[in-house]
């Protein structure tokens, strides 16, 4: 627990309360890949490399609307990365001058999107927040309800939260919907979906909100809550996620939103 009364995670490696999170995002990877078998096996080398081409079009569209969102120049790298493969692999582009070139650039970017995504400054924050928000929970005394979750006040005013909100889209950690007297910080599990526009409810996803008068509503969506490997006690789960954002605000405040991300970043975890 730091100085605030906050509890923060160690840097010691525990195991998870989470069960696998990434289903969706699991079964479209096994889509594009059997997608890039079919065209190899129905349409041979041609067709692959048309697949290939088209698929690293999207993946570059799919980047730069990310960049756009979130206004992090950290996503120049995929985009540039996808956009140099599609110029790559694309058939009709094969003999452009410069192709060598550019397929040498590629490489280039390949690389430092390993050291990126190494480095954790491109990543989804979906399965972080709930771990930090469950280490300090243990008692599984109460289960799963629907209502949202008082979560007690906080000295802010409303330059802080929607700056708070715009630093951590930003970072990727949350969906900010800004309303007539509140912020509401989304935590969804598929963040690009909002990105991309095609949601923008959020009454079923988990999410932190900020009232102007001071108050902190809490939401823990049942799909989260199942994602645990245990039904921990829903109040405390609720409470905890709720001082873990009231910490982030009081970083930001205070100038220090690197400490954010570091906290963050300390999630090691194990799936057993």
């Amino acid at each position: 627990m730091n100085k605030e009364g906050v509890n923060v995670m160690s840097n010691a490696f525990y195991i998870s309360k989470l069960r696998t999170t990434q289903k969706v995002m699991i079964f479209l990877t096994a889509i594009a890949i059997a997608s890039l078998v079919f065209s190899r096996i129905f349409f041979g080398a041609l067709g692959f490399y048309w697949a290939l081409g088209v698929l690293q079009v999207v993946m570059t569209l799919i980047h730069f609307m990310v960049l756009v969102r979130t206004r992090n120049p950290v996503y120049l790298i995929p985009v540039f990365m996808y956009g140099f493969w599609a110029l790559t692999f694309l058939p009709p582009l094969e003999n452009i001058p410069g192709h060598n070139a550019i397929a040498i650039a590629s490489a280039v970017f390949l690389a430092a999107f390993i050291v990126t995504l190494f480095s954790k400054k491109i990543n989804w924050r979906y399965r972080e927040i709930l771990e930090l928000a469950a280490k300090p929970v243990d008692d599984t005394a109460d289960g799963f309800t629907s209502r949202p979750f008082p979560a007690g006040k906080a000295d802010f005013n409303r330059r802080d939260v929607i700056g708070l909100a715009r630093f951590l889209m930003k970072n990727v950690v949350v969906y900010p919907i800004i309303e007539k007297d509140r912020v509401v910080l989304v935590i969804p599990r598929y963040m690009w979906s909002y990105i991309l526009f095609l949601r923008q409810r959020y009454d079923k996803e988990t999410y932190v909100a900020f009232t102007y008068s001071g108050r902190i509503n809490v939401c823990i969506a049942e799909m989260d809550y199942k994602a645990y490997k245990e039904e921990l006690t829903f109040d405390q789960l609720c409470a905890s996620l709720g001082d873990m954002f009231k910490q982030f605000l009081i970083w930001y405040k205070s100038g220090e939103s690197k400490k954010i991300i570091g906290e963050l970043n300390s999630t090691w975890r194990s799936e057993a």
